[in-house]
């Protein structure tokens, strides 16, 4: 199950903190993962952390079993698994980036459901407000694998942060409308929780007037109460009960307005060679380094700077990280957010540039690993050092995060590379970003903006003479619904162009346009002129592996003729043909294709029996290649097969996984309504209608 906390308050990570103990006491195994609000964080940095812990904390057989073949795919985000699993090999490339997705996600879901096989486990995700997209949509998917297992997923997060553009506004509405998870809304502390807690921090017995103005003043919120008890306490005030000139006791304080005031009188309270320390560190991230600081704190020796950090550890302002000696993090982000915002403009430009250049030594060849980082601190002193550096490694960080499926994150650090060229003429680099900044987009389905991308690095390449890059841009898998935008061709046909007409070459990049040309003209002829070519050359070369490739999208171009044109007799040869190098040809998203459209063929001529034997081996295709588009649909035919036997049941099940892997879809959610309509849910009906 899935339980997420709001709650209106700052303090929520002692809540987070007292369930993962429960958890623990009763014989459950707890993994812990913070949302980062600063910039520079990895993409799904909670779940990495969370992994990181299980990994690191276990010996390899059971880190092995625990993950079987899934490991491969989720050492792409998380190291630790290649050092404790050395063998492990990388994962076959996909070249649809949202199977790429898809299969990450599978992975982790698979990974946590074995692992809570043997124990329960508990999966604590803090601070969810701050979560990046690709976390939350992780969040999602796992939820949706959860039944039966042995798992529950525990979050928090801050509620009045929320508004209904937030990234987790939209989480929490998916997660709503499919009942997939429990809310546990926590308002304010009530007076005995007030009371109970100065008992514990202060160690005396509170008086009703005490109680009564530490929860007024603070209206509960969990984070005023906890600073306000203990700036008290370190006032020396908070059992002396002394009065003041007003006649009032002395903890009778005025509570500020803002809790960056509660903090900075906390802050008041340190040393100036601390709060100056920590605000070198607050530029640095919520997390820092002992190394880092001992390199830009100056005129200070290393004896020097353990003592400023045991001060700031001894009043709760940082801690310690207990996976990653020397590594400390801020007890809450506003902490960071108050030192920051202290700062002038101007200096804060200037520390974010010494961080970033004492970063990169630090990091020495290791530098492509704390890309995202490095790029944040060289975007923030962009007006004062080398703006080469900054797009640099926001290309690096893009590219990882191009590896780990992170697509928000890739169009967010090729964006930033970009600055504004993109409305200028590409050069070399330019049109480097721009090629990734269209992938990242085709995962987002942001389908115009990808192919203006596209459009202008192709245009760049051909005008240098780069065919090599150009034709890579030609044979870039698009999703065959881009036939449907004008000009979702162009590419590859000027792409053809470069290359002899009869070349391996051309091979390459016939596939894919093939299948785009079918919802793009109407002439048969031309799509049959391009698939005799492309299978011309497949079988010159001897390239199975391509003519595979050439017949799956064949099938479904040739498909979207029969509209107005008689050939089934051709698609089903088209797909025989791929079916029988199925055999051979390890190409399950081929497979899939070819298998889908035969079971269609059946099913128009009334074989019913043959058309889902045919579908179910499509979908098992679609399973072992990762493809959700293929997964809906296959999905979606079982369904319909199921509800024309009156097995709701079994349809119901169906929608479901295809909803799951295409949201955008209507079929499913067409066939879903029917069945709820049929199952006597008439109020669902309304509901998957208007989705």
């Amino acid at each position: 199950m899935v339980a997420l906390v709001g709650e209106p308050g700052i303090g929520k990570t002692r809540t987070a903190q007292g369930l993962g103990t429960y958890a623990s006491m009763r014989g459950g195994q707890v993994l812990w993962g913070r949302c980062y609000e600063g910039g520079g964080a990895p993409p799904y940095w909670p779940w990495v952390q969370a992994i990181r812990s299980y990994v690191t904390e276990r010996d390899a057989a059971t880190v092995r079993q625990a993950m079987g073949s899934t490991a491969s795919v989720i050492s792409e985000i998380v190291p630790d698994v290649k050092e404790r699993l050395p063998d492990v090999q990388p994962p076959q490339q996909l070249g649809d980036a949202e199977s790429a997705r898809f299969r990450l996600f599978d992975s982790i879901a698979t990974f946590l459901k074995t692992a809570s096989a043997t124990q329960p486990m508990v999966l604590m995700l803090v601070d969810l407000h701050w979560s990046d997209r690709p976390s939350l949509m992780l969040l999602e998917f796992v939820a949706r694998e959860l039944g039966n297992s042995h798992l529950m997923i525990v979050g928090n997060y801050r509620d009045v942060d929320l508004n209904r553009r937030h990234p987790l506004s939209i989480t929490l509405g998916e997660l709503t409308r499919e009942r997939l998870y429990d809310r546990v809304v926590l308002r304010g502390l009530q007076k005995h929780d007030v009371r109970r807690f100065i008992e514990v921090a202060a160690g005396i017995e509170p008086s009703d007037a005490l109680v009564d103005v530490v929860h007024t003043q603070t209206e509960g919120n969990p984070l005023f109460v906890t600073e306000t008890v203990r700036l008290l306490i370190q006032q020396g005030d908070i059992s002396s009960g002394g009065k003041v000139a007003s006649g009032t006791s002395s903890w009778e304080i005025q509570i500020p307005e803002g809790i960056r005031e509660v903090i900075g009188r906390r802050l008041d309270r340190l040393s100036d060679r601390t709060n100056e320390t920590l605000t070198i560190a607050a530029v640095i991230g919520r997390q820092f380094s002992f190394d880092a600081l001992q390199e830009l704190v100056e005129d200070t020796s290393e004896s020097q700077l353990l003592d400023v950090l045991d001060e700031a550890l001894d009043a709760r302002v940082i801690e310690e990280l207990p996976t990653d000696a020397g590594v400390f993090q801020f007890t809450h982000a506003l902490i960071e957010q108050t030192l920051v915002e202290e700062l002038s403009l101007t200096r804060r430009v200037r520390l974010h540039a010494r961080i970033a250049l004492v970063l990169e030594t630090l990091y020495g060849d290791h530098v492509e690993a704390h890309a995202s980082q490095l790029a944040h601190h060289y975007a923030e002193a962009v007006t004062v050092l080398d703006e080469e550096k900054m797009v640099r490694y926001s290309i690096l960080a893009a590219k990882a995060a191009l590896t780990a499926y992170a697509y928000e994150e890739v169009r967010t650090h090729f964006e930033r590379a970009l600055g504004g060229e993109d409305q200028v003429e590409a050069d070399a680099d330019s049109a480097a970003i721009l090629f990734g900044l269209g992938r990242a987009e085709i995962a987002l389905l942001d389908f115009n903006a990808a192919l203006t991308h596209f459009g202008k690095a192709f245009e760049y390449y051909e005008r240098a003479g780069d065919v090599e890059r150009a034709i890579e841009i030609g044979a870039y898998p698009l999703p065959a619904a881009l036939g449907v935008f004008p000009g979702a061709t162009d590419l590859a046909e000027r792409a053809l162009v470069l290359v002899p007409p009869d070349s391996h070459e051309a091979g390459q990049i016939l596939p894919n346009y093939l299948g785009l040309v079918g919802l793009q003209y109407g002439d048969y002829e031309i799509t049959s002129r391009a698939l005799d070519q492309a299978i011309a050359i497949a079988r010159r070369e001897d390239d199975h592996a391509l003519e595979f490739k050439t017949l799956a999208a064949a099938s479904i171009t040739v498909l979207y003729h029969t509209l107005w044109t008689d050939r089934e007799i051709e698609i089903s040869r088209i797909c025989d043909r791929g079916i029988e190098l199925s055999e051979s040809i390890d190409d399950p998203g081929s497979e899939a294709m070819v298998c889908y459209v035969k079971g269609l063929m059946h099913l128009q001529i009334g074989e019913i029996d043959a058309a889902v034997k045919m579908v179910q081996r499509s979908l098992r295709a679609a399973e072992r290649s990762r493809d959700r588009s293929l997964m809906s649909r296959t999905n979606f035919l079982m369904a319909f097969f199921a509800s024309t036997e009156g097995d709701w049941a079994t349809a119901r099940e169906n929608t479901d996984q295809a909803i799951s892997y295409h949201p955008r879809d209507p079929r499913p959610l067409f066939i879903r309504s029917l069945v709820e309509y049929e199952t006597g849910n008439e109020m669902r009906v309304i509901s998957f209608l208007i989705v």
